[in-house]
């Protein structure tokens, strides 16, 4: 499939994990692709390094990329992080961190890609996760932020689907990445609880989630709008 012919598309977190899966499933199908994150990035058509809580160099970024390639037709919001913390341990700067880069920065990045994207009508595809539609064990800052991605998602789908621009979100579950590195149990806590967030056989492989990515950020998708897609291979079923 040449899906993305022509077509230009920022991916963000695309060092790593799904964003870096999702970077290569969408150059594959012909996209050129504008690699985001604060880490380097290999194998896009064009890198640019971003801290995605330096709000005032977000504009810039897109900017550098629309003179680089004179369009954005895509953008996949990946980037994120999340932790583990009792709630009455969770402290300001954590939460702030997680919320800035999951919801805030996706917000952001939106806004800047905006009036591109109404030129060329094109797509946002976030990402949400299952601890945004179900609960999750010490994750509140985390839950929070994808929650508040879900709902962004479904606002801005509406605010600008008579525009043109499709809003989607993949809220994936149990997936095997360096983010997943970051969820360490809290120690003496109930570790049975755990079985609310385990995969049902087997953890995700990034590439599965590009598979899906790639889906509603194509015109394959052209009349899905503001609509949640779980890829959790039946964790929530």
């Amino acid at each position: 499939m040449k899906r993305f012919e022509n077509k230009v598309a920022i991916v963000t977190g695309a060092a790593s994990g799904i964003g870096q899966a999702t970077a290569a499933r969408l150059r594959s199908e012909g996209g050129t692709v504008v690699g985001i994150d604060r880490n380097p990035v290999t194998d896009v058509d064009m890198t640019i390094q971003l801290d995605l809580l330096d709000l005032d160099a977000i504009g810039p970024a897109v900017a550098q990329a629309v003179d680089a390639h004179g369009r954005i037709d895509v953008l996949c919001n990946i980037a994120g992080l999340g932790h583990f913390a009792r709630d009455e341990d969770e402290t300001a700067e954590a939460w702030n961190r997680v919320i800035g880069v999951n919801l805030t920065g996706t917000f952001f990045m939106s806004q800047a890609c905006l009036p591109h994207l109404l030129e060329s009508q094109g797509s946002i595809v976030n990402t949400a996760s299952t601890a945004g539609t179900n609960a999750q064990p010490w994750s509140s800052a985390y839950s929070a932020s994808k929650g508040g991605v879900i709902a962004l998602t479904q606002t801005m789908a509406i605010t600008n689907g008579r525009s043109g621009i499709r809003v989607n979100c993949i809220a994936p579950g149990g997936v095997d990445t360096p983010i997943a590195e970051q969820f360490t149990p809290p120690e003496d806590v109930d570790l049975t609880i755990m079985s609310r967030i385990l995969p049902f056989e087997r953890p995700a492989n990034p590439s599965e989630l590009a598979a899906a990515f790639a889906f509603l950020a194509s015109d394959d998708a052209s009349y899905c709008n503001g609509i949640v897609i779980r890829v959790d291979g039946g964790m929530q079923a």
